[in-house]
Protein backbone atom coordinates (compact mmCIF):
# COMPACT_ATOMS: atom_id res chain seq x y z
CA UNK A 1 0.00 0.00 0.00
CA UNK A 2 1.41 3.32 -0.96
CA UNK A 3 -0.13 7.01 -1.04
CA UNK A 4 0.64 10.22 -2.65
CA UNK A 5 1.57 12.82 0.40
CA UNK A 6 -0.53 15.77 0.13
CA UNK A 7 2.62 18.19 0.31
CA UNK A 8 5.35 16.53 -1.08
CA UNK A 9 3.49 15.09 -4.23
CA UNK A 10 6.23 11.65 -3.43
CA UNK A 11 4.77 8.70 -3.69
CA UNK A 12 5.21 6.77 -0.26
CA UNK A 13 4.84 3.05 1.81
CA UNK A 14 1.63 3.28 3.92
CA UNK A 15 4.32 2.97 6.80
CA UNK A 16 5.58 6.54 6.04
CA UNK A 17 2.32 8.33 6.97
CA UNK A 18 1.53 10.31 9.67
CA UNK A 19 -1.65 12.45 11.18
CA UNK A 20 -1.70 16.01 9.94
CA UNK A 21 -4.09 18.53 11.26
CA UNK A 22 -5.07 20.55 8.38
CA UNK A 23 -5.46 23.11 11.27
CA UNK A 24 -2.54 23.69 13.28
CA UNK A 25 -3.01 23.02 16.90
CA UNK A 26 -1.92 25.92 17.98
CA UNK A 27 -5.04 27.61 15.85
CA UNK A 28 -6.84 25.23 17.84
CA UNK A 29 -7.17 22.73 14.72
CA UNK A 30 -7.26 19.51 17.28
CA UNK A 31 -11.00 20.60 17.87
CA UNK A 32 -11.53 20.62 14.15
CA UNK A 33 -13.96 18.22 12.65
CA UNK A 34 -12.81 14.50 11.98
CA UNK A 35 -12.24 15.67 8.18
CA UNK A 36 -9.44 18.01 8.87
CA UNK A 37 -7.84 15.04 10.41
CA UNK A 38 -5.16 13.74 7.71
CA UNK A 39 -3.17 10.42 7.05
CA UNK A 40 -1.89 11.21 3.69
CA UNK A 41 0.69 13.42 4.82
CA UNK A 42 4.40 11.47 5.05
CA UNK A 43 6.18 11.97 8.25
CA UNK A 44 8.96 13.59 6.88
CA UNK A 45 6.78 16.66 5.79
CA UNK A 46 4.88 16.88 8.80
CA UNK A 47 8.23 17.34 10.30
CA UNK A 48 9.66 19.85 8.73
CA UNK A 49 6.89 22.08 7.52
CA UNK A 50 5.71 21.97 11.56
CA UNK A 51 8.92 23.44 11.82
CA UNK A 52 9.71 25.92 9.03
CA UNK A 53 6.64 27.02 7.60
CA UNK A 54 3.93 26.18 10.65
CA UNK A 55 6.89 27.68 12.92
CA UNK A 56 7.62 30.75 10.79
CA UNK A 57 3.62 32.19 10.92
CA UNK A 58 2.95 30.70 14.64
CA UNK A 59 6.08 32.09 15.95
CA UNK A 60 6.55 35.36 14.00
CA UNK A 61 5.72 38.28 16.93
CA UNK A 62 2.42 39.21 15.52
CA UNK A 63 0.74 35.64 15.64
CA UNK A 64 2.17 35.26 18.69
CA UNK A 65 0.74 38.40 20.20
CA UNK A 66 -2.18 37.89 18.43
CA UNK A 67 -3.51 34.93 19.77
CA UNK A 68 -2.46 35.75 23.33
CA UNK A 69 -4.03 38.88 23.44
CA UNK A 70 -7.69 36.40 21.77
CA UNK A 71 -6.92 34.35 24.54
CA UNK A 72 -6.94 37.03 27.42
CA UNK A 73 -10.83 37.37 26.11
CA UNK A 74 -11.64 34.23 27.08
CA UNK A 75 -9.74 33.56 30.19
CA UNK A 76 -11.89 33.98 33.31
CA UNK A 77 -9.25 33.57 36.18
CA UNK A 78 -6.26 30.41 37.24
CA UNK A 79 -6.62 27.13 37.65
CA UNK A 80 -7.62 26.45 33.92
CA UNK A 81 -6.50 23.74 31.53
CA UNK A 82 -4.69 26.82 29.41
CA UNK A 83 -2.93 28.78 31.38
CA UNK A 84 -2.98 32.63 30.14
CA UNK A 85 -0.47 33.32 27.35
CA UNK A 86 2.43 35.20 27.50
CA UNK A 87 3.20 38.69 25.60
CA UNK A 88 6.38 38.67 24.03
CA UNK A 89 7.60 42.28 23.57
CA UNK A 90 10.91 41.13 21.53
CA UNK A 91 15.03 40.81 22.41
CA UNK A 92 16.02 43.43 25.04
CA UNK A 93 19.19 44.87 25.89
CA UNK A 94 19.77 45.30 28.98
CA UNK A 95 22.93 47.27 30.95
CA UNK A 96 24.83 45.03 33.24
CA UNK A 97 22.95 42.21 32.17
CA UNK A 98 25.47 38.28 32.11
CA UNK A 99 24.00 36.84 29.34
CA UNK A 100 26.27 33.49 28.24
CA UNK A 101 27.51 33.21 24.80
CA UNK A 102 25.51 32.70 21.75
CA UNK A 103 22.07 33.35 23.77
CA UNK A 104 19.73 36.83 23.80
CA UNK A 105 17.29 38.16 26.29
CA UNK A 106 14.17 38.06 25.53
CA UNK A 107 11.30 40.24 26.84
CA UNK A 108 7.88 38.77 27.95
CA UNK A 109 5.35 40.37 29.78
CA UNK A 110 2.88 38.61 32.12
CA UNK A 111 -1.11 39.05 32.86
CA UNK A 112 -0.86 41.61 35.28
CA UNK A 113 2.27 43.31 33.25
CA UNK A 114 4.95 41.28 35.22
CA UNK A 115 8.59 41.69 33.71
CA UNK A 116 10.06 38.28 32.46
CA UNK A 117 13.44 38.13 30.71
CA UNK A 118 13.94 34.40 29.25
CA UNK A 119 18.04 34.14 28.24
CA UNK A 120 17.98 31.32 25.66
CA UNK A 121 20.27 30.02 22.93
CA UNK A 122 19.96 32.41 20.23
CA UNK A 123 19.27 31.63 16.06
CA UNK A 124 20.30 33.47 13.40
CA UNK A 125 18.56 31.41 10.76
CA UNK A 126 15.52 31.76 12.27
CA UNK A 127 15.78 35.35 13.85
CA UNK A 128 12.48 36.42 13.60
CA UNK A 129 10.66 33.27 15.75
CA UNK A 130 9.55 34.67 19.45
CA UNK A 131 10.95 32.11 21.61
CA UNK A 132 13.38 31.12 19.42
CA UNK A 133 14.20 27.72 18.03
CA UNK A 134 11.67 25.19 18.88
CA UNK A 135 14.24 22.35 18.37
CA UNK A 136 16.58 24.34 20.97
CA UNK A 137 13.69 24.18 24.20
CA UNK A 138 16.11 21.49 25.41
CA UNK A 139 18.96 23.91 25.19
CA UNK A 140 19.74 25.43 29.18
CA UNK A 141 17.92 28.87 29.66
CA UNK A 142 16.68 30.68 32.23
CA UNK A 143 13.90 32.99 33.23
CA UNK A 144 13.42 35.83 35.45
CA UNK A 145 10.02 37.03 36.50
CA UNK A 146 9.41 40.10 37.87
CA UNK A 147 5.99 40.41 40.02
CA UNK A 148 4.25 43.62 39.67
CA UNK A 149 2.06 42.76 43.18
CA UNK A 150 1.34 40.02 45.93
CA UNK A 151 -2.26 40.31 45.28
CA UNK A 152 -2.67 36.35 45.34
CA UNK A 153 -5.20 36.06 42.52
CA UNK A 154 -2.87 38.15 40.61
CA UNK A 155 0.14 36.31 41.55
CA UNK A 156 -1.62 32.87 41.24
CA UNK A 157 -2.39 33.93 37.51
CA UNK A 158 0.90 35.06 36.82
CA UNK A 159 2.97 32.23 38.02
CA UNK A 160 0.57 29.85 36.18
CA UNK A 161 1.25 31.78 33.07
CA UNK A 162 4.98 31.91 33.58
CA UNK A 163 5.06 27.87 34.10
CA UNK A 164 2.64 26.58 31.25
CA UNK A 165 4.65 28.85 29.03
CA UNK A 166 7.79 27.45 29.92
CA UNK A 167 6.74 24.05 30.94
CA UNK A 168 8.40 21.97 27.64
CA UNK A 169 11.50 23.91 28.04
CA UNK A 170 14.45 23.05 30.10
CA UNK A 171 14.55 26.37 32.11
CA UNK A 172 15.45 27.29 35.53
CA UNK A 173 12.50 29.61 36.45
CA UNK A 174 14.14 32.81 39.25
CA UNK A 175 11.67 34.64 41.27
CA UNK A 176 13.02 38.43 41.49
CA UNK A 177 11.34 39.62 44.65
CA UNK A 178 11.88 39.20 48.06
CA UNK A 179 9.42 36.77 50.06
CA UNK A 180 9.05 37.30 53.38
CA UNK A 181 7.70 33.78 55.86
CA UNK A 182 10.30 31.63 53.44
CA UNK A 183 13.01 29.22 55.60
CA UNK A 184 16.70 29.60 54.57
CA UNK A 185 17.39 28.31 51.20
CA UNK A 186 13.78 28.23 50.09
CA UNK A 187 12.35 29.46 47.26
CA UNK A 188 8.96 30.84 46.07
CA UNK A 189 6.98 27.12 44.73
CA UNK A 190 7.93 26.34 40.92
CA UNK A 191 11.03 28.18 40.88
CA UNK A 192 14.46 27.55 41.17
CA UNK A 193 16.95 29.53 43.79
CA UNK A 194 18.87 31.72 42.64
CA UNK A 195 23.07 31.63 41.82
CA UNK A 196 25.18 34.84 42.14
CA UNK A 197 24.75 35.59 38.60
CA UNK A 198 21.06 35.31 38.63
CA UNK A 199 21.15 37.96 41.82
CA UNK A 200 23.29 40.19 39.71
CA UNK A 201 20.81 39.52 36.86
CA UNK A 202 18.08 40.21 38.85
CA UNK A 203 19.22 43.91 40.36
CA UNK A 204 20.20 44.77 36.38
CA UNK A 205 16.43 44.06 35.35
CA UNK A 206 15.28 45.99 38.09
CA UNK A 207 17.54 48.78 36.89
CA UNK A 208 16.28 48.63 33.83
CA UNK A 209 12.85 48.65 35.12
CA UNK A 210 12.98 51.90 37.47
CA UNK A 211 15.10 53.69 34.54
CA UNK A 212 11.22 53.81 32.62
CA UNK A 213 13.53 52.81 29.64
CA UNK A 214 13.47 49.57 27.91
CA UNK A 215 14.12 49.25 24.73
CA UNK A 216 13.29 45.90 22.88
CA UNK A 217 13.53 44.72 19.11
CA UNK A 218 11.14 43.85 16.25
CA UNK A 219 12.42 41.23 14.33
CA UNK A 220 10.52 41.04 10.81
CA UNK A 221 10.43 38.62 8.10
CA UNK A 222 8.16 39.97 5.73
CA UNK A 223 7.50 37.12 3.98
CA UNK A 224 6.92 34.93 7.53
CA UNK A 225 3.67 33.57 6.16
CA UNK A 226 3.91 32.89 1.84
CA UNK A 227 4.58 29.03 2.63
CA UNK A 228 2.18 28.72 5.47
CA UNK A 229 -0.42 30.40 3.08
CA UNK A 230 0.25 27.56 0.62
CA UNK A 231 0.17 25.00 3.05
CA UNK A 232 -3.21 26.10 4.28
CA UNK A 233 -4.76 26.08 1.00
CA UNK A 234 -3.40 22.24 0.51
CA UNK A 235 -5.14 21.18 3.18
CA UNK A 236 -8.32 23.27 3.55
CA UNK A 237 -9.00 22.81 0.33
CA UNK A 238 -8.30 18.81 0.46
CA UNK A 239 -10.55 18.68 3.42
CA UNK A 240 -13.43 20.29 1.70
CA UNK A 241 -13.10 19.28 -1.51
CA UNK A 242 -11.48 16.01 -1.33
CA UNK A 243 -9.07 14.74 -4.33
CA UNK A 244 -11.14 16.58 -6.78
CA UNK A 245 -8.84 19.45 -5.53
CA UNK A 246 -5.97 18.10 -6.23
CA UNK A 247 -6.57 18.11 -10.17
CA UNK A 248 -6.62 21.79 -10.05
CA UNK A 249 -4.27 24.48 -10.77
CA UNK A 250 -5.15 26.00 -7.76
CA UNK A 251 -3.49 23.01 -5.99
CA UNK A 252 -0.59 22.94 -7.86
CA UNK A 253 0.21 26.65 -7.50
CA UNK A 254 0.00 26.08 -4.01
CA UNK A 255 2.11 22.99 -4.05
CA UNK A 256 4.72 24.77 -5.76
CA UNK A 257 4.29 27.95 -3.72
CA UNK A 258 4.90 25.58 -0.85
CA UNK A 259 8.54 24.40 -1.94
CA UNK A 260 8.75 27.93 -3.65
CA UNK A 261 11.88 28.23 -6.62
CA UNK A 262 13.68 31.60 -5.20
CA UNK A 263 14.37 32.18 -9.12
CA UNK A 264 10.73 32.14 -9.63
CA UNK A 265 7.59 34.15 -8.47
CA UNK A 266 4.56 31.76 -6.90
CA UNK A 267 1.71 31.59 -9.36
CA UNK A 268 -0.67 30.97 -6.12
CA UNK A 269 -3.65 33.99 -6.09
CA UNK A 270 -4.47 35.60 -3.14
CA UNK A 271 -3.12 38.13 -0.39
CA UNK A 272 -0.53 38.02 2.25
CA UNK A 273 -1.50 39.36 5.84
CA UNK A 274 -0.58 42.89 5.60
CA UNK A 275 -1.81 43.63 2.20
CA UNK A 276 -5.46 43.19 2.96
CA UNK A 277 -8.19 45.80 4.02
CA UNK A 278 -8.16 45.84 7.88
CA UNK A 279 -12.14 46.02 7.24
CA UNK A 280 -11.78 42.67 5.63
CA UNK A 281 -10.57 41.23 9.21
CA UNK A 282 -13.87 42.58 10.59
CA UNK A 283 -16.39 41.24 8.75
CA UNK A 284 -14.41 37.92 7.97
CA UNK A 285 -13.25 37.71 12.06
CA UNK A 286 -14.89 36.90 15.66
CA UNK A 287 -13.99 37.86 18.66
CA UNK A 288 -11.53 36.30 20.35
CA UNK A 289 -11.29 33.15 17.53
CA UNK A 290 -9.60 31.98 14.82
CA UNK A 291 -12.24 31.76 11.71
CA UNK A 292 -11.46 30.30 8.59
CA UNK A 293 -13.75 30.98 5.37
CA UNK A 294 -14.65 30.03 2.33
CA UNK A 295 -17.05 31.45 -0.39
CA UNK A 296 -17.60 31.67 -3.71
CA UNK A 297 -16.86 34.72 -5.50
CA UNK A 298 -15.62 35.62 -9.31
CA UNK A 299 -15.57 31.90 -10.09
CA UNK A 300 -13.70 30.72 -7.92
CA UNK A 301 -13.89 29.37 -4.41
CA UNK A 302 -11.65 31.74 -2.04
CA UNK A 303 -10.29 30.97 1.79
CA UNK A 304 -9.64 33.87 4.19
CA UNK A 305 -8.38 33.61 7.57
CA UNK A 306 -8.44 35.84 10.44
CA UNK A 307 -7.31 35.89 14.25
CA UNK A 308 -9.16 37.84 16.54
CA UNK A 309 -10.75 39.93 13.92
CA UNK A 310 -7.41 40.94 12.45
CA UNK A 311 -4.10 39.52 10.20
CA UNK A 312 -6.18 38.70 7.50
CA UNK A 313 -4.80 37.07 4.79
CA UNK A 314 -7.07 35.26 1.24
CA UNK A 315 -6.14 32.58 -0.70
CA UNK A 316 -8.08 31.35 -3.83
CA UNK A 317 -8.45 27.72 -3.45
CA UNK A 318 -10.58 25.91 -6.82
CA UNK A 319 -12.74 26.90 -9.35
CA UNK A 320 -16.48 26.80 -7.95
CA UNK A 321 -17.46 23.99 -10.88
CA UNK A 322 -16.18 21.61 -7.43
CA UNK A 323 -18.41 20.73 -5.36
CA UNK A 324 -18.67 20.15 -1.66
CA UNK A 325 -20.50 18.39 0.69
CA UNK A 326 -19.51 21.08 3.58
CA UNK A 327 -19.39 24.07 1.38
CA UNK A 328 -22.94 25.69 0.67
CA UNK A 329 -22.14 27.66 -3.41
CA UNK A 330 -24.73 30.52 -1.75
CA UNK A 331 -23.77 30.41 2.18
CA UNK A 332 -20.43 29.99 2.30
CA UNK A 333 -18.62 27.78 4.90
CA UNK A 334 -16.80 29.22 8.71
CA UNK A 335 -14.95 27.79 10.77
CA UNK A 336 -14.68 29.14 13.88
CA UNK A 337 -11.72 27.88 16.44
CA UNK A 338 -11.04 29.15 19.98
CA UNK A 339 -7.88 27.93 20.84
CA UNK A 340 -8.16 29.11 24.85
CA UNK A 341 -11.36 27.32 25.31
CA UNK A 342 -10.73 24.25 22.85
CA UNK A 343 -13.58 24.63 21.42
CA UNK A 344 -14.83 25.14 17.52
CA UNK A 345 -17.78 25.67 15.43
CA UNK A 346 -18.82 24.86 12.06
CA UNK A 347 -21.59 26.95 10.52
CA UNK A 348 -22.43 28.48 7.17
CA UNK A 349 -20.99 31.94 6.69
CA UNK A 350 -24.10 33.34 6.16
CA UNK A 351 -25.44 31.95 9.84
CA UNK A 352 -22.46 33.74 11.25
CA UNK A 353 -22.59 36.51 10.09
CA UNK A 354 -26.28 36.60 11.29
CA UNK A 355 -25.22 36.07 14.62
CA UNK A 356 -22.95 38.26 14.51
CA UNK A 357 -25.14 41.17 13.35
CA UNK A 358 -27.45 39.81 15.92
CA UNK A 359 -30.00 38.81 13.28
CA UNK A 360 -30.16 35.54 14.52
CA UNK A 361 -28.69 33.25 17.09
CA UNK A 362 -26.79 30.41 16.76
CA UNK A 363 -26.42 27.91 19.77
CA UNK A 364 -22.96 26.58 20.03
CA UNK A 365 -21.30 30.71 19.67
CA UNK A 366 -24.34 32.36 22.59
CA UNK A 367 -22.77 29.62 25.22
CA UNK A 368 -19.27 30.66 24.04
CA UNK A 369 -20.21 34.82 23.82
CA UNK A 370 -21.58 34.19 27.63
CA UNK A 371 -17.68 32.28 28.41
CA UNK A 372 -16.18 35.88 27.00
CA UNK A 373 -18.72 38.09 28.68
CA UNK A 374 -17.82 35.78 32.43
CA UNK A 375 -13.83 36.77 31.33
CA UNK A 376 -14.79 40.37 31.26
CA UNK A 377 -16.22 40.42 34.22
CA UNK A 378 -13.58 38.56 36.14
CA UNK A 379 -10.92 40.95 34.67
CA UNK A 380 -12.92 44.13 36.04
CA UNK A 381 -13.56 42.53 39.18
CA UNK A 382 -9.34 42.76 39.91
CA UNK A 383 -8.34 44.84 42.42
CA UNK A 384 -5.60 47.52 41.13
Amino acid sequence: MTFDCLYCAQNKPASESSLEHAVPQFLGGAQAPLRYKLHNVCRTCNNRLGLHVDGSYAKSWFVTNALAVAARKYYSGPGQNHPFPLVCMGPVNIPNLLLPKDTVAEYWLGPSGETIVWVRTDDDALYWYTGGNPTHRKHASTVYFMPVTGEPVRLQMSTEALIGAFKKAKARRIFGATIGGLPPGATYPGFDLPTATDDSNVQAIHAAIHSGSIHTQLRLNTKFDLRFICKMALAVGFSLFGHAYLATAEAAAAQSGLWPNPSTQPSIRGSQTFFNNPQLAQVAGYEGAVVILVIRTGGAYVMAMTIDRGLPFVVELCPDTLSSGCVDPTLGYSLVLFPQLQRCVELSMADLLAHVLGNASNAALTAIDQQRQTATAFWNSLPP
